[in-house]
Order: structure tokens, then sequence, then C-alpha cells
């Protein structure tokens, strides 16, 4: 054994060290590559549980979005159908509004023709004051009856007057009726009475009995008397109520009684006021008879043992004028033309 014996030994030993050395560096190797798939295995673990979270999360906040979504679309349902309401009410409001407005309108027109209406009556009643005061002058009976056989002109003038207050006086039963049919509550007042269809007929012939006329100007007085006392007891009461019981002066007074009541009860009894009417003959001219000399210098002696064809309604009168005057307007026209005493 030489020195080249010796050099295959180092040779060998260098190369059993260097597998050696190789073997431990794939130990390492394979521990360093076990650490490092350990880590990505712990590293995607971690990702696949943040990734988890990550969707967890992402599906609760699309849970709660889509509950809060939800929430929103029903406030704004709700906020929707309150203002669909609201609108609804507000439309229901001004229909109210211009119905109520339409019905005032008509309400105003209606009151301003009644109104208008009213005075055209006075009008007509204040003209007839001085031929019905005047009337009391003309002859009576006896007197006249002479005054006619003597003078065909008395007698035909006599003729036209009474023709011609006939037809007045069926003009105003006429008109009158023609008011109740067009005023529906008045015709359910009456009930379904029958009134005769003779009341508006003129009537043409000189005999035709008195009673006739007189029993057909009651006939309508009582077809519209429960119309009347309706009216004036709602009109007093609503008076009463705006203006106050204090307001209210006069004999017909009563607060707790209706005023058709208080006037039935007034005129229950009408005999006195009928002699507070009637007028003696000597405080009137009478055409054709000789004046009665009054030594009475009382007036009020002219109302006893009166005349019962010679009437005086001049209290009436001026009463209905003063009531006329305190309402009606200074500036309206016509106003003169009603400016007319009692002659």
């Amino acid at each position: 054994m030489g020195l080249s014996s010796k050099k295959s030994k180092i040779m060998q030993k260098s190369d059993s060290d260097s597998d050696d050395y190789f073997d431990d560096d794939d130990d390492m190797s394979y521990k360093e590559v076990n650490d490092d798939s350990e880590e990505e295995v712990k590293e995607d673990e971690e990702e696949e549980e943040d990734e988890g979270r990550d969707e967890e999360e992402e599906e609760e906040e699309e849970d709660r979005t889509e509950e809060q979504n939800g929430w929103q679309n029903d406030e704004m349902e709700q906020l929707e159908k309150e203002y669909r309401d609201l609108h609804h009410q507000e439309i229901n409001t001004l229909k109210n509004l211009k119905h109520h407005k339409d019905e005032d309108l008509l309400k105003g027109q209606a009151v301003k023709s009644q109104k208008a209406l009213w005075y055209k009556i006075l009008e007509l009643r204040f003209l007839l004051q001085k031929p019905f005061s005047s009337s009391n002058r003309l002859p009576q009976e006896s007197i006249k009856a002479s005054f006619c056989e003597s003078d065909e002109t008395v007698r035909a003038a006599y003729a036209d007057l009474i023709t011609s207050s006939k037809e007045t006086l069926d003009s105003i039963l006429e008109l009158q009726e023609a008011l109740i049919a067009k005023n529906p509550s008045v015709t359910q007042a009456i009930n379904g009475s029958e009134r005769s269809s003779k009341a508006s007929e003129v009537s043409n012939h000189l005999d035709d009995s008195l009673d006739q006329e007189w029993s057909q100007i009651s006939q309508m007085h009582n077809s519209i008397a429960s119309f009347r006392d309706k009216s004036i007891n709602k009109w007093q009461r609503m008076t009463q109520v705006t203006t106050g019981a204090a307001a209210i002066k006069g004999k017909l007074h009563a607060f707790n009684q209706d005023i058709s009541n208080q006037v039935a009860a007034y005129m229950r009894d009408p005999s006195r006021m009928i002699k507070q009417m009637q007028l003696r003959r000597s405080t009137v001219n009478i055409l054709g008879s000789v004046a009665e000399v009054n030594d009475s210098s009382n007036e009020a002696v002219t109302h006893i043992d009166g005349d019962p064809e010679l009437l005086d309604d001049s209290e009436f009168y001026q009463q209905l004028l003063k009531e006329f005057f305190e309402t009606v307007d200074p500036s309206s026209s016509g106003l003169t033309t009603l400016e007319i005493g009692p002659t």
C-alpha cells in the first residue's frame, strides 16, 4: 500500500462526506418544502376562512340591504298612500268648498229674488191703499141703487168697477196659485188637497155671489197656512239665535213660544181688532149722504159703534210702510214711487 492507496482512501472518504453533505441538504430541503407547504395550506385555509367570513358578511350585508330596501319601499308605499289620501282629501275639500260656494251663491240669488218679489208685492199693496181708502166714500147700497136707476152712466161705471175689481182679485189669486205650484215645500204642506180650478178663472158676471169669492180666498189662505206657520217659526228661531231675545220688541215677544201660536192666540177673538178698524159715518164724507155732526173731540170715539162697511187699516199700512223703509236701500230705484201715504 503506498501513496496511491492513501489517495484512493482519501477520495472515497471525500465522496462519502460529499454524499453525506448532499443527503443532509436533501433532508433540509424536504423539511423546508414541507414547512412551506404547511404554511401555504394554513394560508389557504385562512384565506378560505376569510373568504367564507367575507361571503357571510356580504350575505348579511345583502340581507340587511334587502331588509332596509324593503323597509324603505314600505315607507315609500305608505308615504305614497298618505299622499294619495291627502290629495283625494284636498280634491274633496275643494269640491265641497265649490259645492258650498255654489249653494251659497244660489241661496244669495234666491234671497235677492225673494226680496225683489216682496218689494213688488209691497209696492202693489201701497198702490192699493189710496183706492182702498177712497172706497169708503162710495155710496152705500140704498143710495147706490137710486144713483144707478137715475143715471145710466153711473150704472155702467159701477158695473165696470165691479168687473175690474173681480178681475184684479182673480189675477191675485191666480198669481198666488202659480207661486204655490212652483214651490214644492208648499205643495207638500198642502198634502194633495184639491184646489178649485175655478179660482183662477176671471169672473165676467156681475151677479156672481160674493160668498164664492170669499170662499176662494179662504180656501187659498187655508192651503198655505201650514207652510206659512212653519216658515215664520223657522225664521223667528233663526232671528232669536242671531240677535237674541232682547232684540225682539212688541207684543209678540214670548221667547219659548212660536210666533204662529202667538198670532193664533191674538187672533182667536178678532172682534176687538175689527171694531178698532171700523169708522163712524160722521168721520167719512160718503157720497150722497149728509155728514153727521160729531161734537166729541176725542179721537178714540171714532171707532165706537163704527159702521161695518167703513174700514180703516191705516195703522197696519203705516207699520208696513215703516218696516219697508227701515229695510230697503235708500238708493234703490223706484223708492220715490212707494213714498205714498194713506189718503
